[in-house]
């Protein structure tokens, strides 16, 4: 994998910020060619047909912490990849994020969630 930057962990152990809510999710990219009688073909659309994105979702942080994360997406651009260790998983993999989302719910501290999308760019 290039070596690119990784999203902030804020010293908060490996993961960084991930709270409850946040999640992983896999989309197969999947050709089918259906040819009758309930008879079909399946395969893998691509060299990389099951991207597994991820749905990040930050404690209350405070606005030091949540302008990090924010600072460090925004100079992604939403199209330069970064890595990003997914909780129960042993090593990073390459995402970029072209949306992300600050909920200011509490007058001290913020939510950011965001979705992480698997990038395979060398």
């Amino acid at each position: 994998m290039p070596n690119f930057p990784a999203f902030p962990t804020l010293g908060m152990g490996d993961f960084g910020p991930v709270a409850p809510g946040s999640s992983r999710v896999a989309r197969p990219a999947v050709l089918t060619a259906g040819f009758g009688g309930r008879y079909s073909q399946r395969t893998g659309n691509g060299i990389n047909p099951l991207p597994r994105d991820f749905t990040f979702r930050s404690p209350k942080l405070t606005a030091d912490k949540i302008k990090a994360l924010e600072d460090f997406l925004v100079g992604r651009k939403g199209y330069l990849p970064f890595t990003f260790r997914v909780p129960y998983e042993a090593t990073a993999r390459q995402f970029i994020c072209s949306s992300w989302q600050t909920d200011y719910t509490d007058r001290l501290k913020s939510v950011l969630t965001a979705t992480f999308e698997e990038n395979f760019d060398p």
